[in-house]
Formats: C-alpha cells, structure tokens, sequence
C-alpha cells in the first residue's frame, strides 16, 4: 500500500467525511507531541485535521496527547470522567511544566527552570467553548469517529524501570548501581509486557464501549537512535516485542496498525530526544491519511465492534483527582512492603502519581476561579 496520501486521495477522504463530520482524537502519550525547539509549529493532529480541511469539511479536533499524563490508565480517567477540552489542554500545560521540572531534577538543574514550560501554553490555551466539548460525550455522538491512539510505552517504561534517556547511563553505572540489572530482569519477565497488552486492550474496550464505528489508528513504537548500539540491545528487544504483540492485538480488535519505524528512523535523529522532528509529524500525518484512505475508499471497512457499552461519570477533573490519589495510595502501600531498589521504585511510581494530582488540582483550582 502507497504510504503517502495524494491530493486526489485526501479529497476523496474531505468527500467521504462531508455529510458525516469527522471527529479527531489524539491519545494520549508524548508520540503526539511537537517537543522540538519549534514545538510551537503543528504537530500531528494539527497537520492531519489541516489535510483534511476545506470549504466543505473542517475537523473538529480533541488533541489529548501528553508529557505526563500519557499512560494506559490515564485514557480511562479521561473517558470515564468525561474531561472537557478545556480541562484536557489546562492539563496539557501544567504536565509539560511538572515534566520539564523533573528533567531539570533528575539531571541535577534547578527546578524552577521547568516553568519554561508554559511556554506551551502558546498552542494550549484554552479557547471560548472549549469547556463545553466533551471527549465521551463528543466520541459518542460522532457518525464515524477516527481515533489516533498511541500510548502503552510509557507503561512500558515504568514497568522495567528505565527509558531512552536513562538505560545509557544505568548501563554504564551498572556495576555501581543496581538500576540497570533490574530493568534486564524485567524486560525478560514475561508479564511486564502482557501487563501493558492488557491495560492496551482495556482502553480498545472502553473506547469501542462509548462508539463501536469508532475508527481507530494505533501507532506503534520506533527504536529511537540512542538505543541503536549494541549495548542497548535488551530495550531495542523489548521495543520489537511489544510492537509484535500490539500488532496481534489489533488483529484481533480489526484495528488499524501504523508501524512508525520508517518515521522513526528517518526523523528522530537525536541522542537526547527520543521523539521525531516536526517535518516527522507531518510525515507521519500522511501516513495516517493513507490508511484512512486504504480503510474508507478502497476497503470500504465499516467499524462492527461488539463491545459492552462503557459507563460514564462526568466528574471532569474531581474524577480523575480521585483516580490518581487512589494509584498513589495503593503504590505508597505497596513500596512499604518492599526494600531495597524496588522500594525505591515502587516510591517512584507513587511520586508519579502525586505529580498528576497535582496537576489536576491545578486545573480544578483554574476552573474553579473562572466560575468566580
């Protein structure tokens, strides 16, 4: 199949979608991020919903991709919740600042200097009507929805305890530090990766449960250039496994599978950055228009999922507060039955969670001031 939709395909797509109206959702990791230093150009909703933008069609977009709220688990607090897109571009802004503070943490830089975060608030900003959109309500009452989902290789990560940036230096560090030996031991237990499988299809679940014609697009994972050595084989390995099992998965579901490792290698040509450039968005946007062009106009697929229907329970950020508090009180209890480097992991984790309550409270908290 042609990767790259034409100009005649993209119209065929606007012609298809003109009388139905066309949804896009983006969840939810932080593949659907411009991170560059132009992170304030277009990034992958932007470009796909412009494509597809004419006199007679014009997306409407829920961008939901994150720097911290970017995990399988996530995707259900905002689906239950039923977040507003108000409080999803809030929470975007407040993830980017509490990311970067972290970076500048752990790489031992002052932690203020992650407020250069907000400079994101230049593409999330919350517009008029923004707190009225939805994202279950919206999915639910879109004609053929199309979901770009991306978003299990976080929990991956947490799940071996490692990441592109870090698995480098706890390789090095390896006959000081117990970090890297407890990754390998983890990338070759077997649940780690059925774990992420699992919460994957558990969010397929939950999304076909508000709309089954939901169209959805997942995105597999690309081996980043600063796991090309040698050394760095056990995570490279991990990476071909988990798209292996994600793939059958989606074979199983009838959903769309997009290997990204063309655009991976092509655009993500940095040791310090595991994610593509924005010419790597745009191209990876094209991609996504020829499949959806390969699914409604050649194949005609029409989405016949047989899912239960998904509760819903509108308690915006409140619900997603109580979500996070709750993981952070079931891993601070866990950790206290550890010791060693799984304590400190385990506590880890339990800081992750604490960082994304506090993000929420913040967009309560702005909420909360705009009824005022």
């Amino acid at each position: 199949m042609d990767k790259i939709a034409s100009n005649e395909k993209i119209e065929k797509l606007i012609q298809y979608y003109k009388n139905r109206g066309l949804l896009i959702v983006g969840l939810n990791d932080s593949q659907g991020v411009n991170t560059t230093s132009t992170f304030f150009k277009k990034g992958l909703l932007e470009y796909l919903a412009l494509a597809l933008t004419s006199e007679e069609l014009t997306p409407q977009v829920i961008n939901a991709f994150s720097l911290t709220m970017n995990k399988t688990e996530h995707i259900d607090y905002f689906l239950k919740s039923n977040l507003s897109l108000e409080e999803i571009k809030l929470s975007q802004i407040y993830s980017a600042v509490s990311a970067l503070e972290k970076v500048m943490t752990d790489i031992g830089l002052p932690k203020f200097l992650g407020k250069i975060g907000n400079a994101y608030r230049l593409i999330y900003t919350p517009k008029k009507g923004d707190e009225n959109i939805k994202i279950s309500t919206s999915l639910k009452l879109a004609q053929e929805p199309v979901m770009i989902y991306s978003s299990g290789v976080n929990d991956l990560m947490r799940e071996v305890g490692a990441n592109p940036f870090g698995i480098k230096a706890d390789y090095k560090a390896r006959d000081k530090k117990p970090n890297y030996y407890y990754t390998l031991e983890k990338t070759k237990d077997h649940f780690s990766l059925e774990k992420v499988i699992d919460a994957i299809e558990r969010n397929y679940d939950r999304i076909l449960g508000i709309n089954s014609n939901t169209d959805i697009y997942t995105l597999g994972a690309y081996i980043p250039k600063s796991l090309q050595s040698e050394e760095m084989n056990i995570f490279r390995d991990l990476v071909i496994a988990y798209n292996e099992k994600l793939l059958n998965l989606c074979k199983q579901y009838g959903i769309t599978f997009i290997d990204t490792e063309e655009v991976g290698k092509k655009y993500n040509n940095s040791e310090n950055n595991f994610h593509i450039s924005t010419a790597g968005h745009n191209a990876l946007a094209n991609y996504i228009l020829g499949y959806m062009y390969q699914n409604k106009i050649i194949s005609k697929n029409k989405s016949n999922h047989r899912i239960g229907t998904y509760r819903i329970l509108n308690k915006g950020a409140e619900g997603v507060i109580e979500s996070t508090l709750f993981d952070y009180e079931q891993s601070f209890r866990k950790a206290m039955e550890l010791s060693g480097y799984p304590k400190e992991r385990e506590l880890a984790i339990a800081d992750e969670y604490k960082r994304e309550t506090e993000i929420f409270k913040k967009v309560l908290t702005k909420e909360k001031k705009k009824i005022r």
